[in-house]
């Protein structure tokens, strides 16, 4: 599928062409505040550090990667940036063309629809589980009140922390803990769409804090699928800006 405004590079694949702002962008800010541990491997902490910027358009799309200045700003040799590259590029965050460069990816709703789908699944299941086996209300009780509090003051980055400790615990307690570990796999496409909705969004951090509450509340009546209901609502709802047509976004 092309992407629209792309090139493609000579044999190979469609390059987004670069919008002017995108071409006078500065990685540097982005880049430098990432801290490397000498003592694990280097590979998983890079792609943790270029998904986490992608993720919440610190490096947005269209712009451009130069593997030598990502090298020199962290400080690390090509071999373990190129493998998290190509991880990033399997997960459709990036796209690589050797000897041409690599840039961030544009929007893509299909990615988004899937990521959603198998969020969607693998959530409602927790969800009934849940319903039915009971959770820890202690454990959710301070990780609530910090969403209350981001939710209030509308602090969407804190918010967004918060509820992945949210939605981690709730598989834990399901007893499917690597099942979030599968989620954030594929949510990547989701969290794009999600903190660009709540940074453009006036209260919708507190309507995903409200979410929860509902959640909750069908768990504790013992309602597997009025739960799963609202967690279904509650991810699906990063489609309510009505650009859900097939196409990608910019």
């Amino acid at each position: 599928m092309r992407i629209p405004g792309a090139v493609r590079a000579r044999g190979g694949p469609f390059m987004p062409r670069l919008s002017a702002e995108a071409e006078r962008f500065d990685p540097g800010p982005a880049l430098d505040d990432i801290e490397i541990d000498r003592s694990r491997s280097i590979a998983p902490q890079i792609y943790d550090a270029l998904r986490a910027r992608i993720v919440d358009n610190r490096l947005p799309p269209g712009a451009a990667l130069s593997e030598s200045e990502i090298a020199r700003f962290c400080d690390i040799s090509r071999t373990p940036l190129r493998a998290a590259l190509q991880q990033l590029s399997g997960e459709g965050l990036i796209i690589v063309r050797p000897q041409v460069g690599s840039v961030v990816a544009p929007h893509n709703e299909a990615r988004l629809r899937e990521s959603v789908f198998i969020r969607c699944a693998i959530e409602e299941a927790v969800a009934r589980k849940l319903a039915e086996t009971g959770l820890d209300e202690d454990e959710l009780a301070p990780i609530l009140e910090a969403q209350r509090r981001a939710g209030e003051r509308d602090d969407y980055m804190a918010f967004f922390r918060h509820d992945e400790q949210f939605h981690e615990a709730l598989a834990r307690m399901a007893g499917v803990p690597n099942s979030w570990h599968l989620v954030q796999s594929v949510k990547a496409h989701v969290d794009r769409r999600r903190l660009k909705l709540m940074s453009s969004i006036k209260g919708r951090s507190m309507q995903a804090y409200r979410d929860h509450v509902a959640l909750l509340e069908r768990i504790r009546a013992g309602d597997p699928e009025g739960a799963a209901a609202v967690i279904r609502a509650h991810v699906d709802s990063v489609f309510e800006t009505g650009e859900v047509n097939g196409k990608n976004h910019e």
